[in-house]
């Protein structure tokens, strides 16, 4: 068992024990969050002799570090989102790039249904208040989601469930903004497709399901937050550098915004100091909404499989692959997908 496999952070122990089957596994922090981040030297102190890698938690994986890897066969991010890893560099050096798929998307949009209904019928401040010992019924009524707009940024996997899910659970109207999707796709999701300012002044809730690029980042700011209705709510389970969280801090402050619900935020774990987390109209998680124990079984068992197939001398599951013109390379042009 010659083979090494790097793991930032540990799975859930029944994909580390596929891995353990074929290699040693060596883990950079046994805990999340760790005391100190992981840095640039620590990778590259064990990344030499690695024949995979397993990311963990979006540790940034640049060029220095792909390029001082002797060994490396694979990259396989333990998620969707790949943006922590220089796809590029991977690709120059015939590694493969995979994520996980066939996880689906209902452990987020439930995340984010979940959010919806808490800001509605504001269970978080009633909770607190009940706990402290009030009873202020009237306080925190709440409104019904029934025949309420909710916008969606981004109709991927995603957002469609979410989409779905509120106009049959809930009776819902939804809308939708995608560049990238056709009107056909969202006709089938049962939404219109608007442009993104139309959106804006429409939905009385908004959830944020898009892609982090250069093109989104930011894609909710200041002059969108003035086009909102006054009293709507953001909710974003997907990447926090898409918000500008001063513009939202002010769109809150003013009422513009009459909350947000968020799982993540542009600075992961936030500063002490981020004045969003005094703010008492704001629900936030630790950037859980795709993390169910469940889901996490099944996404630790997804990347081990494939890390195991390609230590075999197979290709992992051709889908989950990223940088898919490597299949075209040597030796993976003669391999086969495992069975």
């Amino acid at each position: 068992m010659g083979f090494k496999v790097l793991y930032t952070f540990p799975t859930n122990q029944r994909g580390m024990d596929i891995v353990r089957e074929v290699a040693t596994i060596k883990i950079l922090r046994n805990q999340y969050p760790p005391l100190n981040p992981i840095t640039e030297d620590e990778v590259l102190a064990e990344i030499a002799e690695a024949d995979a890698l397993v990311n963990v938690r979006s540790v940034p994986t640049n060029r220095r570090i792909i390029e001082a890897a002797k060994n490396l066969k694979i990259i396989a991010r333990h998620g969707l989102g790949y943006e922590c890893v220089d796809v590029e560099a991977a690709s120059q050096r015939s590694i493969l790039v995979t994520r996980t798929v066939g996880e689906g998307p209902y452990p987020v949009a439930e995340h984010a249904i979940g959010f919806l209904l808490a800001l509605a019928r504001r269970f978080i401040p009633a909770n607190t208040s009940v706990k402290s010992g009030k009873w202020e019924t009237y306080k925190f009524i709440g409104s019904e989601v029934r025949n309420k707009t909710l916008g969606i940024i981004g109709l991927g996997g995603i957002g469609s469930e979410v989409a779905r899910i509120a106009r049959l659970a809930f009776q819902m109207r939804v809308i939708a903004h995608d560049p990238y999707i056709s009107e056909e796709k969202a006709r089938d999701v049962g939404v219109k497709l608007l442009d993104l300012h139309s959106l804006l002044r429409e939905s009385d809730y908004i959830s944020v399901h898009a892609a982090a690029t250069k093109e989104s980042k930011g894609i909710l700011g200041g002059e969108e937050f003035n086009l909102m209705k006054k009293g709507a709510f953001i909710i974003n389970c997907a990447r926090g550098k898409l918000i500008d969280e001063k513009a939202l801090y002010a769109a809150l402050v003013s009422g513009k915004v009459a909350g947000a619900a968020l799982d993540v935020l542009a600075e992961e774990p936030p500063p002490r100091d981020n004045p969003i987390l005094k703010l008492e109209n704001v629900i936030l998680t630790p950037h859980v909404a795709g993390t169910p124990e469940e889901s996490l079984e099944r996404m630790a068992i997804s990347v081990a499989e494939n890390v195991a197939d390609v230590l075999r001398g197979q290709l992992p599951q051709v889908e989950a692959v990223v940088n898919k013109s490597v299949l075209k390379m040597p030796p993976w042009n003669e391999m086969r997908e495992a069975d």
